[in-house]
């Protein structure tokens, strides 16, 4: 780990320890830190630690987003938050913004179709 990630200060909740644990389990490009407000003015803010959803997590998200989108949300938020996940879930506001954060982590490349 490098020296300025150690000295850096992180939010609370969220440990140097977790984010190595979390770039050796799942790849340093994978974890992400997301802001989520806590309030409707967007004025404090809840930092958690994230990861990208897997093609596997978003295949069983869209197998179950046509039968159940509420357990297919729930399913997406707690298989990729890696901190905060109770207080998250326990949250409408919270849960939502979460759940918006992690969509926006979904790795989608442009793609230009031509005629042969």
């Amino acid at each position: 780990m490098k020296e300025e990630t150690k000295n850096q200060e992180l939010p609370a909740g969220i440990t140097a320890e977790m984010i190595a644990a979390a770039k050796e389990k799942h790849g340093a490009d994978k974890v992400k830190m997301i802001d989520i407000a806590k309030n409707e003015e967007g004025t404090e803010f809840m930092t958690v630690l994230a990861i990208v959803p897997t093609r596997t997590v978003l295949g069983q998200y869209t197998k179950m987003d046509r039968v159940d989108p509420k357990r297919a949300d729930e399913l997406l938020v707690k298989a990729c938050l890696l901190s905060h996940k109770d207080i998250v879930v326990a949250d409408d506001g919270l849960f939502n913004g979460a759940l918006s954060g992690i969509a926006e982590l979904i790795p989608v490349r442009r793609a230009v179709v031509k005629n042969c």
